[in-house]
């Protein structure tokens, strides 16, 4: 059988790590064996199990745990590497070399250039209301939330993405081994006029950022940051449930 009779599955999702700021997408096809997805599955598995059962996992899921795990062997070997780099003094042989190296990195995966560059937002905010620019209505004049941060800094899109969004809610984490980062951030946003997938009413976005190795001092730290996120979460959960009361 030749691979191009194989069936294609993924990428489900890109993955990284938190580390590193992405300059490009890098997309690797694996020729896998059933044994070895299901080995790979099996791995994964013992790390997000917790109190759910093998029957509740979905299609998609399967298929993102599988690439995770390969991801984070990956991720993982270059981590090592890196820091073993770092330590490192290169002799100017060896500096010439990885120079070249970096150069020709830069020609193989050369960044997309930047897109032309949208104009910026110039909103007028009224009694209860806010006038936007949009690129496919013009000038427009929506009800502005009281609890919207406003929309300034932000560029001229479309109607449908108009999104008023609230101001964050965050849970900080100081560990010795990585210093200072949000665990949590979150605000209250809302976009009324979204088609694609419609928001009648207001929701939670929320992102929650961490991985590491930690020692007892550092996890407790981690302990700490969670209950506060914990916290914080609960009081945002009943300010959008009385914001979504008074729409109703």
């Amino acid at each position: 059988m030749s691979v191009l009779d194989l069936p294609v599955y993924g990428p489900t999702d890109p993955h990284g790590d938190e580390e590193h700021e992405p300059d490009v997408i890098v997309r690797v096809d694996f020729l896998m064996s059933r044994e070895q997805i299901t080995t790979a599955l099996g791995i994964a598995w013992a790390e997000i199990a917790g109190d759910r059962s093998p029957e509740s996992l979905t299609v998609l899921e399967v298929r993102h745990e599988v690439e995770a795990w390969l991801s984070v062997q990956a991720f993982h070997t270059l981590d090592v590497q890196m820091e073993r780099d770092a330590a490192r003094t290169w002799p100017p042989e060896q500096q010439r070399i990885m120079q070249l190296l970096a150069d020709f990195v830069a020609r193989a995966y050369p960044p997309r250039s930047d897109p032309e560059q949208l104009p910026m937002q110039r909103p007028r905010y009224g009694d209860g209301t806010v006038t936007l620019d949009t690129v496919d209505r013009g000038e427009v004049t929506v009800d502005e939330p009281a609890w919207c941060t406003g929309h300034d800094g932000e560029s001229v899109g479309h109607f449908t993405d108009i999104t008023h969004n609230g101001p964050d809610i965050v849970a900080p984490i100081v560990t010795a081994k990585y210093g200072a980062s949000q665990i949590m951030t979150a605000h209250i946003s809302h976009a009324p006029h979204a088609d694609a997938q419609p928001e009648p009413f207001p929701l939670l976005a929320v992102e929650l950022d961490g991985r590491g190795d930690l020692d007892p001092a550092d996890v407790h730290a981690l302990a700490r940051a969670l209950r506060l996120a914990a916290t914080r979460i609960d009081r945002a959960a009943a300010n959008l449930e009385q914001i979504r009361r008074g729409q109703q």
